[in-house]
């Protein structure tokens, strides 16, 4: 292991990492994911995995045949923590770094490989941060797999809404205000509230950065999720683009991932604004964050599908607003929606109201059903 970054940085390792462990059946199935992307490309190959935390990713693309990987993260603590696992358990061929190559300088010669598994959309300068990966495997041969978050996706809407009432929890502070969360809630947001950065690309956005670091796209990689679990899932599908150095043979055109439901977050994002006004203390606000990213979690079906969650979001949000007095304040499209869903918990006819011919599902859901809250 060697030091690049003259300041460590450690900024939310154990909420990353307290309840991670290393074991031979993770790595094996991370490593059978690597040799389904990159196939014999991987045999003997010169790996760099940017942002490797505890280091999972590097010690499968040993398992999966690369010679040799450079593990590169800039908190202090994740490479410590990989460095002493090398090194209990005898593994040679990773070289663990410590630094940031938006600040420093790191050396590496004509790697093969280039990894960048979500860490895009956690750094405020990405392009950058591409074209440094890009000079360090130059060869048109070299591939790279980046992961970013896609925008409009509900898991977008929840987590943009779960930072803003409850911004940047400490560990500490979410470990014992997480205590109501289910388990599935708990480990997919503690990350995501915790860091300082997020940015979430449409697909245009995503492929101009991508061109822009010398980059085209040849391969929609099945993301690991859906390895994992055997189906997509609906409310997240992060961009994961296998590249090449241009120009590219086979290059592919990226757009969006389809979701179908961009009309309902619409709805939801009004009345989150709503309640954004209603909510004036923290702890109703960490309450609210809270409630709403249980509600998310605990509705999504087993198949991927996310339809319950959008509808049961729909229902927390006036819940909150109705607790917090929000519901006469609201205005726009949550007004008329309120005014909807007071029609539809009353049974009273409804399709004449203005929220009534909205294209969104919800809004035809509350047409042709009862609700309570």
């Amino acid at each position: 292991m060697y030091l690049v970054s003259p300041t460590p940085s450690n900024d939310e390792v154990k909420t990353s990492f307290r309840y991670d462990r290393l074991h031979d059946g993770w790595l094996d199935t991370c490593a059978s994911y690597l040799q389904r992307v990159f196939g014999d490309a991987l045999n003997g190959a010169k790996v760099i995995d940017y942002g490797c935390g505890q280091g999972d990713w590097a010690l499968a693309f040993l398992r999966a045949g690369a010679k040799q990987v450079l593990a590169v993260d800039s908190a202090l603590d994740k490479v410590r923590r990989l460095h002493d696992y090398t090194r209990h358990f005898e593994i040679d061929g990773i070289e663990i770094v410590h630094g940031d190559l938006l600040s420093e300088n790191i050396r590496a010669e004509n790697q093969d490989v280039v990894w960048l598994y979500n860490v895009l959309h956690h750094v405020s300068r990405p392009l950058a941060l591409l074209q440094s990966l890009r000079d360090l495997a130059p060869g048109k041969a070299a591939q790279f797999y980046i992961h970013g978050y896609n925008a409009g996706s509900l898991r977008q809407f929840t987590i943009e809404t779960a930072r803003r009432l409850y911004p940047r929890p400490n560990e500490v502070a979410f470990r014992l205000e997480s205590v109501p969360l289910i388990r599935d809630a708990r480990r997919r947001v503690r990350d995501d509230l915790a860091v300082p950065h997020i940015d979430w690309y449409n697909a245009m956005e995503f492929a101009e950065l991508l061109s822009g670091a010398g980059l085209e796209p040849v391969a929609r990689a099945a993301g690991f999720d859906t390895i994992l679990h055997g189906h997509g899932n609906q409310e997240f599908q992060p961009h994961e683009a296998l590249c090449r150095g241009v120009p590219a043979e086979g290059a592919v055109l990226w757009d969006e991932p389809a979701c179908g439901y961009a009309d309902d977050v619409a709805v939801l994002c009004a009345l989150a604004r709503e309640a954004d006004f209603a909510l004036a203390d923290r702890t109703a606000r960490m309450q609210a964050a809270l409630g709403l990213i249980n509600t998310h979690f605990a509705h999504l079906g087993d198949d991927g599908s996310c339809a319950d969650a959008i509808l049961e979001i729909f229902l927390y949000l006036l819940h909150v607003l109705d607790v917090h007095g929000g519901l006469e304040q609201a205005e726009g499209l949550a007004g008329h929606f309120v005014e909807l869903a007071e029609a539809a918990m009353a049974n009273t006819p409804r399709k004449e109201l203005p929220a009534s011919s909205h294209p969104s599902n919800l809004a035809r859901y509350l047409r042709e059903n009862t609700i309570r809250l």
